[in-house]
């Protein structure tokens, strides 16, 4: 509460302890008791460990002073369990706490849950249809892929090939980088 930029006055004191607020609000925070570089302190400690009081401790106390804690326990249901709701007025035009219906396909899947998912071979999988559809029981190392020969446009079927057809290395960026080392050596030496 408060704030540094001219005299700090407290004055969200009376809202907090107001007792409109109870119900909604369990009191605030005073920041900060000790003063800090920060400059939201109340008090200086000084080097012997004694304290000074510095103005803002002062119009706090004062606020304090003038707003009284509320009595009572603001509505707290000390009995536990859901808190009733309240009457209905002109802040609460609430006639009944019956939610509304749930949606029948709503209701269905909570009733009878999601169901049984597809796996990797069931419609709606990823393999699900065509002919190379997975059956979910291949061994490591018993597959075959069949790759682009690089330039003859050819294929082949290599047997355990991890990956084939690869393109050679494009050089570009290492002749750009290239010169642009050459540039920057040369501009050096130049300086």
């Amino acid at each position: 509460m408060g704030c540094i930029t001219h005299t700090r006055t407290w004055q969200e004191t009376a809202a907090l302890f107001n007792a409109e607020m109870t119900a909604v609000y369990s009191g605030g925070l005073a920041y900060e008791y000790s003063m800090e570089t920060n400059g939201y302190g109340m008090v200086t400690i000084n080097s012997d460990g004694s304290i000074t009081e510095d103005p803002s401790f002062d119009t706090y106390q004062t606020a304090l002073a003038n707003n009284p804690a509320p009595s009572g326990g603001g509505g707290y249901n000390a009995t536990g369990g859901a808190s009733p709701c309240p009457p209905q007025d002109s802040n609460w035009n609430v006639t009944s706490d019956a939610l509304p219906a749930i949606p029948s396909n709503a209701l269905a899947y909570m009733t009878n849950g999601a169901g049984k998912g597809p796996g990797l071979t069931g419609p709606g999988s990823q393999d699900a249809g065509g002919s190379g559809s997975s059956t979910g029981t291949a061994a490591p190392g018993s597959g075959s892929v069949t790759a682009v020969a690089t330039g003859a446009g050819s294929t082949a079927t290599k047997k355990n090939a991890a990956v084939g057809g690869l393109r050679p290395l494009d050089q570009s960026p290492i002749i750009v980088g290239a010169i642009i080392l050459g540039c920057t050596v040369l501009g050096g030496m130049l300086l």
